[in-house]
């Protein structure tokens, strides 16, 4: 690559990287301002159970989509970078109608289950109506996600942040400051929140979808299933991560600890606002360099990914480790039990940062079955990690069931990579380092 190449890709990275990043702070006042709300106006206890009814919806709704939007990422990026536009049209028409039919199934699938799963498994009968109301914020929560996935192919980068992560919390918030919050208020509200965020998104995709070239070809779809069910494994593992441990301590422990765990799972993805947000950002550039043949390419990506999350990564990483009673008591009396589970999250969180970007690399460089192989292994590590430890340890068992989980994923996907790809991203970020210096 020559000079003047070299250093448009790194402004143009530099620049992509601002906006992702810009849009992602934005998480701070709105994601968190929806979880400080919850635990505030609810209290440990009722907080407790909506996480649980919440754990329930994120796992049902990621069933609602089956990986087709990180899919459509890739054929999108992919399309746009062989300037073919219809079929970048013809992708996501596909990949839309493929998810609404999915979410619906899920919708009613789990208005079918709510009743047994709340009595039988969770044991709380007053839990059904709940994860019902849930249910219906199914199809909302998966139609923004594959319209936020189309608009990232597109590079539309901070149109897809804020209709991936901060926009339905900011609708949320906003709301909550005038709306009395209950349970099932609360899981309402969520219900009109995220179906405004969905309405949105269709409306920004269809404005920016690229327009049809008369001369050329219908377009062309591509099969988003196999591909979706591949880059799907790496996000069962992040909703298995964000659920299956508020889950697993609502059967064997009480709504109190479930509510304290919830929060302090969602203080230490402060840290992961960064590294998804690099991830994000990073994806479809992986797809276009590998459509490309430009190996050295994705070497510097993946470079400039790690160090971007290891410079605005670190200072939050001490203030949250050495400040977590204090963070967390900000969230009302009782929270500050979870200060050591917070430090064990964040240490799986740091295990996270060494390794962002490498499933995405995986997943967009045709390794897709290596990638569900490692992810497969990272959810059986989460299973069996959960049963071992969280009836012995409680929360504290729950969040080293999570760092297990991490270290899996970290690990086979650098050994993958080095495999595969012929580097490791850790490896060359400290060789550039000592170019550098």
């Amino acid at each position: 690559m020559g000079i003047v190449a070299s250093l448009r890709a790194r402004e143009d990275f530099l620049k992509a990287a601002f906006v992702t990043l810009g849009s992602r702070f934005l998480d701070l006042p709105s994601r968190y301002g929806f979880h400080l709300i919850v635990a505030f106006r609810l209290g440990v206890l009722d907080a407790g159970l909506f996480y649980i009814a919440f754990s329930v919806l994120t796992l049902a709704a990621g069933g609602g989509r089956l990986g087709i939007d990180r899919a459509l990422t890739r054929e999108v990026a992919r399309a746009m970078a062989q300037d073919a536009p219809n079929d970048a049209r013809a992708i996501i028409a596909d990949g839309v109608r493929t998810v609404l039919l999915l979410c619906i199934g899920a919708t009613i699938l789990m208005l079918m289950i709510a009743d047994p799963v709340a009595r039988h498994l969770i044991g709380n009968p007053a839990l059904a109506r709940p994860l019902m109301i849930g249910a219906l914020s199914i199809p909302p929560l998966c139609i923004s996600v594959v319209a936020g996935g189309a608009l990232l192919g597109l590079m539309r980068v901070g149109y897809s942040q804020a209709i991936y992560s901060w926009l339905w919390p900011a609708i949320y918030c906003l709301c909550a400051l005038v709306i009395p919050l209950t349970v099932t208020s609360a899981l309402w509200l969520l219900l009109a929140a995220t179906s405004i965020n969905a309405l949105i998104g269709l409306l920004l995709l269809f404005w920016i979808l690229p327009k049809r070239d008369v001369t050329a070809p219908a377009g062309q779809k591509v099969p988003l299933s196999g591909l979706g069910w591949s880059l799907f494994t790496s996000e069962i593992v992040q909703l298995l991560l964000s659920s299956a441990p508020a889950l697993a301590l609502g059967i064997v422990t009480s709504a109190r600890e479930v509510g304290y765990f919830a929060l302090a799972w969602r203080v230490a993805l402060i840290l992961n606002l960064v590294s998804s947000a690099v991830a994000s950002m990073v994806s479809p550039r992986f797809a276009r360099a590998h459509t490309q043949g430009n190996h050295e390419e994705l070497q510097t990506i993946s470079v400039q990914a790690l160090g971007i999350v290891f410079a605005l990564g670190i200072v939050p990483l001490l203030i949250l480790t050495f400040g977590a009673r204090p963070i967390l008591e900000l969230f009302g009396s009782g929270y500050g039990d979870g200060a050591t589970t917070l430090r064990i999250l964040l240490l799986g969180q740091c295990i996270a940062m060494l390794s962002t970007g490498a499933p995405e690399l995986l997943g967009m460089t045709g390794h897709g079955s290596v990638l569900r192989r490692i992810n497969l292994a990272a959810a059986l590590c989460l299973g069996l990690s959960l049963a071992a430890l969280t009836p012995w340890l409680g929360a504290n068992g729950a969040a080293l069931a999570t760092v297990s989980t991490a270290a899996a994923i970290g690990i086979g996907a650098m050994m993958a990579i080095h495999r595969y790809l012929g580097f490791v991203p850790l490896v060359a970020l400290r060789s550039a380092l000592r170019r550098r210096g």
